[in-house]
């Protein structure tokens, strides 16, 4: 993600803290219908019904886009109607819905809706021809979150971001994270909590393990201009439950960021002041503004001016 795009949401990513954006690959399995094919089923798109984020949430409709696609990629105009059929690969939970749709003939494409019974990365899904025209089967590689949340910001308009199904961390779902955006956002807003693994290693228990906490966001305003400095940042809040987080302070949970967006993952420095950032730094954790609150859970400040990915280890 470059930090000089005037338009590219900001996206932040915090353990107890995805976007981590679904990465479509093929899947090879035998295909439904005899014959030689003359083309094949591709997955364009896969995302959440009610946010809008890339890859799925766990227990809610999201939506599969499929297309047939001639031996050169471009779209193909089926010859009769056809069945496609959508199936999970592998992955830790069950896929369950209405897992088929029709491209009609003359047309390319369908949209299956379908939903995910547990959270986690890798989920492979395939879609296959079941009835119709001879097509190769496709597929793609997943993230599903275990929550997110959608609002709109505007420049100059002071927004703070929760989601409501991980309002505040619980031994269940011990990693929560919000977005305080004093000097507003431009446009759509995304937070979710979803899976460490593959991206991060993550604090664990004998029973339960760190999320991911992930935010996109847009910090400049309409004609590009930032809406954040280093003496008046953004600030993300990672609250991380005493069942993980319970013993020592602030110093003994380090921020992991990567200013990057490519998995180079390294330590937060320490700001210079409260609510400040130092004139070399994108982001810092704030450890006066960070604190524990009276059930003994942590909320780790992370001040930041653009984008970035941060986790606790």
């Amino acid at each position: 993600m470059s930090r000089h795009s005037a338009r590219r949401p900001l996206r932040l990513v915090a353990v107890f803290a995805l976007v981590v954006a679904a990465t479509l690959t093929g899947v090879v399995s035998q295909s439904a219908v005899g014959g030689q094919a003359k083309g094949s089923l591709v997955v364009v798109a896969v995302n959440d019904a009610g946010t809008g984020l890339a890859g799925a949430v766990q227990g809610r409709p999201f939506s599969v886009v499929v297309e047939a696609r001639n031996l050169q990629g471009v779209p193909l105009p089926v010859t009769r109607a056809i069945t496609v059929v959508l199936s999970e690969q592998s992955g830790p939970g069950t896929l369950s819905g209405r897992l088929s749709g029709v491209i009609s003939r003359g047309g390319s494409r369908t949209t299956i809706t379908a939903t995910y019974s547990a959270f986690g990365n890798g989920v492979v899904l395939g879609v296959a021809v079941s009835s119709g025209v001879d097509l190769d089967p496709g597929g793609t590689t997943i993230d599903v979150a275990a929550t997110a949340v959608r609002a709109t910001g505007r420049p100059g308009a002071p927004t703070t971001v929760t989601d409501p199904g991980c309002a505040v961390p619980t031994a269940t779902v011990p990693v929560c994270g919000y977005l305080q955006l004093p000097n507003g956002a431009n446009g759509q807003i995304l937070v979710s909590v979803g899976a460490c693994t593959g991206i991060l290693a993550c604090i664990t228990d004998p029973t339960n393990q760190a999320g991911l906490v992930t935010a996109a966001v847009d910090l400049k305003d309409a004609s590009g201009a930032p809406l954040y400095t280093k003496v008046a940042p953004a600030s993300f809040v990672i609250g991380c439950d005493k069942s993980l987080c319970g013993k020592g302070g602030v110093a003994k949970f380090p921020l992991l960021v990567d200013v990057t967006n490519q998995g180079a993952f390294a330590r937060a420095p320490l700001c210079p002041a409260k609510g400040r950032l130092g004139n070399d730094q994108t982001v810092c954790l704030d450890a006066v503004q960070s604190n524990r609150d009276g059930a003994g859970d942590l909320f780790s400040v992370l001040l930041f001016d653009f984008d970035i990915r941060a986790s606790h280890p």
